[in-house]
């Protein structure tokens, strides 16, 4: 009903009345009006797109499929699918999408399906690029997500969610239920150190012996790992019966041992085990490994032949030779002399820098009173009396 015109009747009143209501609803309609359906959550909101991205971060899940068959696209956003099917199967021709534009920018080398599209990346990558600046240092990002998950990891270590195991973080509420159902903590019985891996806790138990301390002897200071250890030494050392020990079965042999596995070393041994028997001539020895019987080859066979061969005059000439030999090869390798080759000079002839004959360089160094007396002389003219004091005294004392 127009403003202008007056309620004269029932009918005009119920025309104002209806239109109140509609625009109460329309006035109503601009609130949140889609809520989060997961259990436990109260947001709400205004769009359809944003619910559903919020509720992807609740479970992880894309739930907005193509239908075409053959095609597996899978989406948040229910307009990104819908722009999926516009831009590939409901395109007229082969449904594939043609990227025509080309970025205004001639060092950009991007194209796109329509000018809008590049009219977007021109604005968002271009001109006025977006960036999410973090409030805890000079980083930037382009995505609030990239920054959300820099400022959780490296300043505030607030994550959404956590596991109520091993207080781990994650991003999402479908990794923290994923990660609980095989989240495992090993505690130590013997502190209160909780370990999420089994290699971890075992590593703690050798090293700090916690493991050993459940099975400890209580009449010694012995302790092991295993319950079955520990009756095994029990039986062995602190049985009441001294008969308890395990014997060998053999009648030629009446040896005893603590541990069936002692016992059973020697059965393996010496009675049922590999026999190694020696090949030399009027030798019947028998051996259980086959280290042992090269030590026996060694000690008594082959250093036997070594002194037998050393008394015949055969084998004195062979050494004799040997030793000959070896002193023309030290002889041939025998270290130079730093000075070989080099001419001897007397240590006045050094001292003062001259260059003397072979003679008088010789009759220096054999202390004659008449080359000093020359050589001095030589140079009293250009070294003072103070100098030529200390290279004489240096010479005779050398």
């Amino acid at each position: 009903m127009p403003p202008d015109n007056q309620i004269t009747s029932d009918s005009d009143l119920d025309l104002v009345l209806e239109e109140f209501k509609l625009r109460q609803t329309r006035r109503d309609s601009t609130g949140p009006k889609y809520r989060c359906s997961i259990a436990g959550c109260t947001e709400s909101f205004k769009r359809l797109d944003h619910l559903d991205r919020h509720e992807y971060h609740h479970t992880g899940i894309k739930k907005h499929a193509c239908s075409y068959d053959g095609c597996d696209k899978v989406y948040t956003i229910l307009t990104h699918l819908k722009r999926h099917l516009r831009s590939t199967h409901e395109r007229p021709g082969d449904g594939a999408p043609q990227k025509t534009v080309k970025c205004q920018l001639e060092e950009c080398s991007k194209m796109f399906t329509s000018a809008c599209n590049m009219q977007r990346h021109m604005r968002e990558a271009h001109e006025a690029p977006r960036e999410y600046a973090c409030t805890h240092c000079e980083a930037k990002f382009r995505q609030k997500m990239k920054l959300r998950r820099h400022e959780i990891t490296q300043h505030t270590q607030a994550y959404p969610y956590r596991c109520k195991k091993c207080a781990r973080g994650f991003y999402q509420q479908w990794q923290q239920e994923s990660h609980q159902r095989s989240c495992k903590l090993y505690s130590c019985p013997a502190c209160e150190l909780q370990f999420d891996k089994w290699t971890l806790y075992t590593k703690h138990c050798r090293e700090t012996l916690h493991g050993r301390e459940r099975h400890k002897c209580k009449q010694c200071e012995r302790s092991y790992d295993k319950p079955s250890d520990l009756s095994k030494h029990v039986l062995a050392k602190h049985s009441a019966d001294e008969k308890a020990a395990f014997t060998c079965s053999e009648p030629d042999c009446g040896r005893s041992y603590a541990y069936e596995r002692n016992l059973r070393q020697h059965m393996l041994t010496t009675h049922s085990g590999m026999r190694f028997e020696c090949q030399a001539v009027n030798c019947d020895r028998c051996f259980s490994s086959a280290q042992n019987l090269s030590k026996h080859l060694l000690r008594d066979h082959t250093a036997k032949e070594r002194k037998s061969k050393s008394k015949s005059p055969s084998a004195t000439a062979a050494a004799v030779k040997e030793k000959s030999n070896l002193r023309e090869s030290t002889k041939l390798t025998r270290k130079r002399r730093r000075d070989a080759g080099k001419p001897v000079r007397s240590h006045l002839s050094k001292l003062a820098c001259l260059v003397l004959e072979k003679d008088v360089d010789k009759e220096l160094r054999l202390r004659q009173p008449l080359a000093l007396t020359t050589v001095a002389q030589e140079l009293e003219a250009e070294l003072d009396d103070s100098v030529m004091e200390e290279l004489l005294t240096a010479t005779l004392e050398s």
